[in-house]
């Protein structure tokens, strides 16, 4: 049984080991197992030393400053480095590369700027690391501090479940060669159910749900706005209709939602909920619509397992998990605008426009609700067609066949 440690708990950056889009760590793959971190030890920090001294000599020649340097180094914590375990084969990280290299590594990203975090954005945008002192969203220096650790010989692989990424790791970092650490399969997860049953054409409880650590402003980020707008031209076709919002409400939200809210048969679950209570408020919807500004994977694929009719918007990265008239429907509104990959391989965001009501998307979500309320084959046929691809594309199975993989090729450079 080959040791992997999973960096998801290391401070200060410990939440992102609890996110769902990591459940697959209770099921790792098989012949391998992953393990915490230990007590620090002195043979472990000599590894830790020479790691530092290793990264700096490249990230300098890579074009840093010593300051960014510096300052990368402390973002890390090598009082946390010093705690990760020798005897192991890998070290596994989700999302955010807080590591200096004292093991073979690899890590897991839906995308490339949380390789960039702790670094700040500014105004709600994110913007080309490469524009150094001209308002972009990192430090100076950081980008080839970031370079040298990804081509070092101890990362081992960048595994990522979206295709755009994957294609735009070598361009960002200008770097052609690190496509040959780069692995692209879609990200897996249990099955909820076998199918669900459709109800009568106008009873139907369609659902929103906020993103995992319940922020307010997400409320924003995902299209409420443009849900509410649209339901409630919906729900005077169809009174019978019911939203769900599984949602903190913006402090700040217009009064015209919250009337819409109060006299429109919508229900706000603003409370925690524990995996068992989410998989059965999912299970109870008929139509799931997750308007937003770009890719949330594990909401959507909740969705697919839980066999529900799925509507999203065509923001970056949607569109590799749905497609259009096959597994759900797809709103256009938001690529181009709230997101988009741009020509030097960064994803760029702006969620400004988030904050108003789009008429595209409105007028968008208003048809694809209104076709699914009044045709039940239609919800079923998408729904079944989505929890058959959970089955076979996008399983937990697939997952970790793909994720032992990579790992074995790691293991074996």
């Amino acid at each position: 049984m080959r040791k992997v440690f999973y960096g998801g708990h290391l401070r200060p950056f410990k939440h992102v080991g609890h996110h769902p889009q990591f459940e697959h760590i209770r099921y790792p793959p098989s012949g391998y197992e992953f393990v915490d971190g230990r007590t620090p030890s002195v043979a472990v920090g000599r590894r830790v030393l020479a790691s530092i001294g290793q990264l700096s000599w490249a990230a300098i020649k890579n074009g840093s400053t010593l300051p960014a340097l510096a300052k990368f180094i402390r973002s890390r914590s090598v009082r946390a480095q010093v705690a990760v375990p020798l005897d192991v084969s890998l070290a596994f990280l989700p999302s955010m590369p807080f590591f200096l290299g004292q093991v073979p590594w690899v890590i897991e990203i839906e995308d490339t700027t949380t390789l960039f975090v702790p670094f700040p954005r500014i105004d709600g945008k994110r913007d080309d690391p490469r524009l150094f002192g001209t308002g972009g969203i990192y430090e100076s220096g950081f980008l080839p501090v970031l370079k040298a650790l990804l081509q070092s010989e101890s990362c081992r692989g960048i595994i990522t479940h979206v295709k755009s990424t994957a294609d735009s790791i070598p361009v960002l970092f200008d770097d052609p060669t690190l496509a040959d650490k780069v692995f692209h399969f879609p990200l897996g997860i249990r099955q909820r159910l076998a199918g669900k049953m459709p109800q009568a054409k106008d009873r139907v409880t369609i659902l929103f749900t906020n993103s995992w650590h319940q922020g307010a402003t997400s409320f924003y980020l995902r299209g409420g706005l443009d849900v509410l707008e649209a339901y409630s031209v919906v729900f005077s076709k169809y009174p019978d209709a019911r939203l769900v919002l599984r949602t903190k409400l913006p402090p700040d939200l217009n009064e015209r939602y919250r009337r819409i809210i109060d006299k429109c048969n919508v229900q706000v679950i603003d409370q925690f909920l524990s995996e068992p209570e989410m998989e059965a408020l999912f299970s109870s919807a008929d139509i799931y619509v997750l308007p937003a500004a770009r890719l949330h994977v594990v909401s959507v694929l909740q969705a697919m397992a839980s066999g529900l009719a799925i509507i999203v918007s065509d923001g970056w990265g949607m569109a590799e998990y749905i497609t259009q008239g096959r597994n759900g429907l797809i709103v256009p509104g938001r690529y181009g605008r709230t997101s988009w990959m741009d020509s030097n391989g960064m994803l760029r965001e702006n969620y400004q426009p988030l904050l108003l009501t789009d008429p595209l998307v409105t007028n968008g979500l208003v048809e694809a609700l209104s076709s699914l309320i009044k045709d039940a084959e239609m919800r079923t046929t998408l729904a079944e067609t989505a929890l058959n691809d959970v089955g076979a594309r996008f399983s937990l199975q697939r997952w970790n066949d793909d994720l032992a993989t990579a790992f074995d090729r790691a293991i074996s450079v």
